[in-house]
C-alpha cells in the first residue's frame, strides 16, 4: 500500500504543477498579447485622428479662403458702379481660383436679387448649373436664412465623382446680396491627405460618411459602395457579422477600435482574415465623416507567437526541473545514502542561491522600498490566487473524508500547509504595505514555539556549530502569531550560523526566561516599563560587529561582509514583527568576539484570541441563494461547490460581460453576492456599487488577494458589507455570511 502511494503521489504533484504553471504561462501570454494589440491600436488611433484633423483643417482653410473672397467682393461692390460689378466678380473668382492650384473644382457666384450667376471656369453651361442647383436648394436656403458659411454633404456630381460644396454669403450693409459656392472634389482631398498614409505593410486608411457610404478608398472601385449592402450584393454568401458590428460602432460618432474578421476587397478569391481597425469622427461637412485605419493582425502576430513559444519553453523547463526534484525526493526516502547525497547537493544549491541573492541585494538595495512593495504585493496576489483552490478543495475533502483513512491525514497536512503558506504570504503583504491585511493573533505557548523552531534550526545547522539551550520550563503564554514568532527564531539562528561560518567550533546559546519591572534599552514609547516579558537571547561566538554596523543592521537591504550570505533583510523583518507584538529587540556585539540578540515579548494578560479562533473548526451552514463572481474559473468553481456542500444554493459567474447582461437576474434572485475585486470587464467595487444602487438589501462580500484600495472605507460607506483576503475557503465565506444575515 505504501509503495503504491509513493508512486502515485509524485504523479499527482507533477500533474498539479503542470496545471498551475500552464495556467500562469497562459495568463502571461494573454496579457502580453493584449499589450501588443493595445499598443498597435493606439498607433492606428493616432493615425486616424491625425487624418481626421487634417481633413477638418483642409475644409476650414477653404472656408476661410472663400470668406476672404466674399469680403473682397463685398468691398469691391461698394466701390464700383453697378455696370462694372459683374466684371469685378469675375475677376475676383478667377484670381482666387488660380491661387488654389485646382484644389477647388468650380467657383460660382449666385446673385440673390435676380437669381443670376457667374462661374469660373466659365465653361459651365447655365442649364447644367440650374439642374444641379436643385440639389443644393437646402444648402442655399440655409445660407440665405442664417447668413453663415455652410459645408454640405458629399454628392455624386455630373462627372460621377464625389464632391461637396462650401457656401459663403456676401453681405453688403447687413443684407445678403450673393452666395459664393466652391465645389471641392473628395478625390483631391484623398490624394493629398489620405493616400500617403500607410499602416503596416498591407494596411490603409479610408473614409466613409455617417451612413456607411465609402468616400475615399485605395481601391477606386470601392468608392461609392455602401460598406454592407453593396458588398452583400456583389459578394453574397460571405460572413458580414463582424463588419456590421464594426460599422455600428463607427456610426455612433465616437472614436474607438475593434479587432474583427473580414476580407481584403476586392480579390478573385476572398478569404476571411483577422484585422485591426481604429476609427474616429471628423467634422468635415454638415455631418461627420468616419476616418478608419485598417491593418492585418498577422503583421503583429509574429512577436506574440515568439512570446508564446518562449513561455512554452520556460514552462517545460520548470516542469522538468520540478519533476526531477520530485523523483530525487522519492529516491531520498528509499535510500539513506541517496538522501545524504541529495542533502549535500541541496546545501550547495542553497549556497549558490544565497550568494546570488546577496549579489542581487547589493545591486538593488538603493532602490525605493515602494517599488519593492509593489513587487511583493504582486507576488502575494498571484500566490494567494493559487492557494485559494488548494485550501478550499482540501477543506471540502476533509469535510467529506473518513478520519480513519490514511489519506485523511495527508489531506489534513495539505490544508495545514496551505494555511501556513497563507500566513507567510501575509507577512510578505505586510512588508509591501498592504493596509488591508488581517494577521491572526492567538494565545500560544512560547515554550512550544521555541521547541519547534529550534529543532528545525538544529536540523539545518552546519556541522561545526553546536546549539545549546537553556530555556525555563514555563515561560508563559504570549498573544502572538505563531508563524511570525517561528520566523523570528529561525532568522536569528540563521544570522548566528552565518556569523560563525569561519569559526572552527561555533557555539549558539539560546536562553529564555521571564523578566518584569525592567527598564528595557531602546524600548518603544508605547510599551509600558512595568510589564512582564519573556526574554529570549541568542548568543554566538562569531565574527561580531563594530558600532557603525550595529546602527545599520535593522535597515532593509543593508549589506555587510560579516557573512557573504546575509543581506540584512531578515533583521529588518525580525524587528518589524517584534515591534508589532508590542516588544523590543536589543543587540550587543564586539568585533571578533561575537554577538547577542535579546528580544522581549509581553506575557499575555488574560487576552482572548481572535474572534475567528472561537469557531476555527466550526462549520456554519446556510440555505441562502449565493452568487460567486471571480474571473478565475478554478476559484469560482471551488467556492460554488464548497457553498453547495454547506447547504447554500450557489451559482458562479466568471465573465464580466455575462454579469452585465444578466444583472436583472442577479439583483432579483440572490441574497448574497461574493465578488472578486480585480476582474477585466468590471471590478468588484463597480459591481458592488451597481448592486447596492438597484437593491440595497443584497449583501456584498468582497474577495481580494492583494489590494491598495481602502476596503474599510468602502465598508463604512456601505458599498460592501464585508471583505475577505485570499486564500479563502467556503467555510470562511459561510462564517462571513452568517455574521451578516
Amino acid at each position: 500500500m505504501g509503495k503504491i502511494k509513493l508512486k502515485v503521489l509524485p504523479v499527482i504533484a507533477i500533474a498539479f504543477v503542470i496545471l498551475v504553471v500552464g495556467n500562469i504561462s497562459y495568463r502571461s501570454f494573454l496579457n502580453y498579447q493584449n499589450i501588443i494589440v493595445e499598443q498597435q491600436m493606439e498607433h492606428l488611433m493616432t493615425i486616424s485622428k491625425s487624418i481626421g484633423r487634417s481633413l477638418e483643417l483642409y475644409v476650414q482653410e477653404k472656408e476661410k479662403g472663400l470668406r476672404d473672397l466674399g469680403n473682397n467682393i463685398e468691398y469691391r461692390i461698394k466701390e464700383q458702379e453697378n455696370n462694372l460689378i459683374d466684371e469685378v466678380i469675375l475677376n475676383s473668382l478667377e484670381t482666387f481660383y488660380l491661387s488654389q492650384n485646382k484644389e477647388i473644382d468650380n467657383l460660382i457666384y449666385i446673385n440673390i436679387n435676380d437669381n443670376s450667376f457667374h462661374s469660373y471656369p466659365e465653361d459651365m453651361q447655365e442649364e447644367k448649373f440650374i439642374t444641379e442647383r436643385d440639389q443644393f436648394s437646402k444648402e442655399i436656403s440655409y445660407v440665405k436664412r442664417t447668413q453663415e458659411s455652410y459645408a454640405g454633404n458629399p454628392y455624386l456630381d455630373r462627372d460621377n465623382t464625389f464632391s461637396f460644396n462650401i457656401l459663403e454669403p456676401v453681405v453688403v450693409k447687413d443684407e445678403i446680396v450673393g452666395i459664393i459656392l466652391g465645389k471641392i472634389k473628395v478625390m483631391n482631398m484623398y490624394e493629398l491627405l489620405v493616400k500617403p498614409v500607410k499602416a503596416g505593410k498591407f494596411g490603409y486608411a479610408m473614409v466613409k460618411d455617417k451612413d456607411g457610404l465609402i468616400l475615399m478608398h485605395p481601391v477606386k472601385e470601392q468608392v461609392g459602395y455602401d460598406v454592407i449592402k453593396s458588398r452583400m450584393q456583389k459578394y453574397p454568401g460571405l460572413d458580414y457579422d463582424d463588419l456590421e458590428k464594426l460599422l455600428e460602432k463607427q456610426m455612433s460618432g465616437v472614436e474607438g477600435s475593434y479587432v474583427y474578421y473580414s476580407y481584403w476587397w476586392p480579390q478573385d478569391k476572398l478569404e476571411k482574415v483577422k484585422k485591426l481597425n481604429a476609427f474616429s469622427p471628423a467634422q468635415v461637412s454638415e455631418d461627420f465623416w468616419i476616418v478608419a485605419v485598417v491593418m492585418s493582425y498577422d503583421e503583429i502576430s509574429e512577436p506574440i507567437i515568439n512570446y508564446l513559444l518562449s513561455n512554452i519553453v520556460i514552462a517545460i523547463v520548470v516542469i522538468m526541473i520540478f519533476s526531477w526534484v520530485i523523483f530525487l525526493s522519492v529516491r531520498m526516502i528509499k535510500n539513506k545514502e541517496a538522501y545524504e547525497m541529495e542533502t549535500r547537493y541541496l546545501k550547495e544549491i542553497n549556497k549558490s542561491t544565497e550568494e546570488l541573492r546577496i549579489k542581487d541585494a547589493e545591486l538593488h538595495h538603493k532602490r525605493k522600498l515602494e517599488t519593492i512593495g509593489r513587487l511583493t504585493g504582486g507576488i502575494a496576489h498571484e500566490f494567494n490566487n493559487v492557494l485559494t483552490p488548494i485550501m478550499g478543495y482540501s477543506e471540502m475533502v476533509l469535510r467529506n473524508l473518513d478520519p480513519e483513512l490514511d489519506s485523511y491525514d495527508y489531506v489534513k497536512t495539505i490544508h495545514k500547509s496551505s494555511k501556513r503558506a497563507q500566513e507567510i504570504i501575509d507577512q510578505i503583504r505586510m512588508f509591501s504595505g498592504d493596509k488591508n491585511i488581517k494577521i491572526k493573533y492567538e494565545i500560544i505557548s512560547i515554550n512550544k514555539v521555541l521547541d519547534d523552531a529550534i529543532s528545525f534550526a538544529e536540523s539545518v545547522s552546519p556541522s561545526n556549530i553546536k546549539v545549546k539551550k537553556n530555556i525555563d520550563k514555563n515561560c508563559g503564554n504570549v498573544y502572538a502569531n505563531e508563524t511570525q514568532i517561528h520566523q523570528v527564531v529561525l532568522n536569528l539562528c540563521t544570522n548566528a550560523f552565518n556569523a560563525m561560518k569561519e569559526t572552527d567550533i561555533g557555539n549558539l546559546k539560546i536562553t529564555a526566561k521571564n523578566v518584569k519591572n525592567k527598564k528595557l534599552h531602546n524600548m518603544e514609547e508605547n510599551i509600558a516599563d512595568k510589564k512582564e516579558y519573556v526574554k529570549i537571547s541568542f548568543e554566538d561566538n562569531g565574527c561580531g560587529m563594530d558600532s557603525e554596523t550595529q546602527e545599520k543592521i535593522f535597515d532593509p537591504f543593508f549589506t555587510q561582509k560579516l557573512s557573504r550570505k546575509s543581506s540584512g533583510l531578515g533583521l529588518a523583518i525580525v524587528q518589524g514583527i517584534i515591534t508589532k507584538h508590542g516588544g523590543s529587540i536589543e543587540v550587543y556585539s564586539e568585533k571578533g568576539k561575537g554577538s547577542r540578540f535579546d528580544i522581549y515579548i509581553p506575557i499575555a494578560q488574560n487576552i482572548e484570541s481572535d474572534k475567528e479562533q472561537v469557531y476555527e473548526d466550526e462549520i456554519l451552514r446556510g440555505n441562502e441563494k449565493v452568487l460567486v463572481v471571480d474571473d478565475d474559473e478554478f476559484i469560482a468553481e471551488m467556492l460554488e461547490k464548497g457553498l453547495v456542500d454547506l447547504g447554500y444554493k450557489a451559482e458562479s459567474m466568471t465573465d464580466g460581460i455575462e454579469i452585465l447582461k444578466k444583472f436583472d437576474y442577479i439583483k432579483n434572485n440572490f441574497k448574497i453576492v461574493i465578488t472578486d475585486l480585480t476582474m477585466p470587464e468590471i471590478n468588484g467595487i463597480q459591481l458592488a456599487k451597481k448592486i447596492k444602487e438597484n437593491n440595497p438589501e443584497i449583501k456584498v462580500i468582497l474577495m481580494t488577494a492583494y489590494s491598495e484600495e481602502p476596503l474599510e472605507e468602502y465598508m463604512r460607506l456601505g458599498i460592501i458589507d464585508s471583505y475577505l483576503i485570499k486564500p479563502v475557503s467556503a467555510a470562511q465565506i459561510s462564517r462571513s455570511i452568517r455574521e451578516l444575515v
